[in-house]
């Protein structure tokens, strides 16, 4: 018979019932140091290199102890439901669970404090660094280094912490988190609420409020006579800068763009919140109905072997979604901003798959005999736009092929200036 005893996370956390279910053990487990008849199962699995075999290993081992007339009891910090090794007990064996004191007790009503267990901490994992935040059950510093990586993201590794094991507190860097003499269930690391203009490092909470209090009453005037149509080609803008910085392969200026991007996107939530339209929540949910929505092959039923078809089951589940019966209803969907030769393409693209069929001979006669009829006003827009269908049948991005195009074209032009050869650029073309 296998017990989970959930010891709370400092003395005199552990119940009569706890305690009874120990005393009666034929063999006791925990994974550090808390109790003194133990077994301590991190020694004899220092090797391995992830936290997930780790938990693996200590649950075999657990289960390999239990046998006819045996208590084995395996010691949990904290309340008994948040630990790992627990869960994949759980999952293997009917293990039963003496719950101890919970580690949610140091939060009182209306407190702004978030609390985490160490266990639940990931790589990538973001954090609302408007309000302080408690990792506790740091029990040894394996755990210690996985926490410090998972932090650093979103606090910067030179950020001031403290960290406490329930007796002694110190103020540390982030990035000595695992460097300390020791650890135990008690222990645990706060970063508090530094000053805001002073930080190292910001989240996106930060940026909301920090447009919540540009827009405020008494806040920038300008910021606050903003309106979605004042600032429409702001996104536009911004967006064109973002794909001028990857198509230079120019990461710093990448990642200064996309910061702009996500500004406009924040000021105008924060605009229609304002006007009761909707909010930075609407639309997060949204896109992320969406996602889920339209990710078939990863979310439903649907299995995609390759790109190609994930992309067709996407196609699929956005047509269901959007209502889509015609191909006319697809094509009157396509924004009016789109550049022309986007949306020239796009709407070829969609013919085809729809089952049109373009003749390039034809296409080609026909921009010949617009040549030798003579091009003007009223036909340019014409012959671009079957220039423009011509080019999207050899599967080229043709917008991206004209700014190419259109940058060789510009540098001829200063290059026959330089030389004083303008009247004949003609033959550089």
């Amino acid at each position: 018979m296998i017990t989970v005893v959930g010891i709370g996370i400092q003395r005199g956390d552990l119940g009569a019932k706890g305690k009874r279910a120990i005393k009666e053990a034929t063999r006791v487990f925990s994974r550090v140091k808390v109790w003194y008849k133990s077994e301590i199962l991190s020694q004899k699995h220092d090797d391995v290199c992830s936290f997930e075999q780790l938990d693996e290993l200590m649950a075999n081992e657990i289960i390999s102890a239990d046998g006819e007339n045996e208590r084995v009891v395996y010691l949990s910090v904290g309340d008994g439901y948040t630990d790992t090794v627990v869960e994949k007990l759980c999952k293997k064996t009917d293990a039963t669970i003496i719950a101890g004191v919970s580690e949610y007790r140091g939060r009182t009503p209306g407190s702004k404090v978030n609390f985490v267990s160490a266990y639940d901490v990931k790589e990538g994992d973001v954090y609302d660094t408007c309000v302080p935040l408690v990792v506790y059950g740091i029990d040894d510093k394996f755990i210690a280094g996985n926490v410090k990586i998972a932090l650093s993201a979103t606090y910067g590794d030179e950020c001031e912490v403290t960290f406490s094991t329930g007796k002694n507190s110190v103020k540390i860097a982030l990035y000595e988190l695992d460097r300390q003499k020791s650890y135990n269930g008690s222990a645990l690391v706060l970063t508090g609420s530094d000053n805001f203009i002073n930080k190292n490092r910001y989240g996106i909470s930060d940026l909301i409020a920090v447009m919540t209090r540009l827009t405020a009453p008494d806040g920038c005037p300008w910021d606050k006579a903003q309106t979605h149509e004042s600032i429409r080609t702001n996104m536009l803008e911004e967006a064109y800068e973002v794909v001028d910085a990857i198509d230079k392969k120019d990461i710093d200026n990448m990642r200064e763009e996309l910061g702009d991007v996500l500004l406009q996107v924040v000021f105008h939530c924060d605009m229609a919140q304002r006007s009761g339209e909707f909010t930075l929540a609407d639309v997060v949910s949204e896109l992320v109905q969406k996602l889920v929505f339209r990710h078939t092959h990863i979310f439903g039923e649907n299995k995609a072997s390759d790109a190609e078809s994930a992309l067709g089951f996407w196609e699929e589940a956005k047509a269901k979604e959007k209502k889509y019966h015609s191909l006319s209803e697809q094509l009157d969907r396509f924004p009016d901003t789109f550049p022309s030769t986007l949306r020239t393409q796009k709407a070829y693209k969609k013919a085809v798959k729809a089952g049109a069929q373009f003749d390039t001979n034809k296409i080609a006669d026909k921009l010949k005999s617009m040549i030798d009829g003579g091009l003007n006003q009223q036909n340019a827009g014409e012959f671009l736009m079957l220039a423009d269908i011509l080019a999207s049948t050899t599967g080229a991005d043709c917008e991206t092929e004209l700014n190419k195009s259109a940058a060789q074209f510009i540098e001829k032009i200063k290059s026959a200036d330089e030389r004083k050869t303008l009247d004949r650029i003609t033959d550089e073309l």
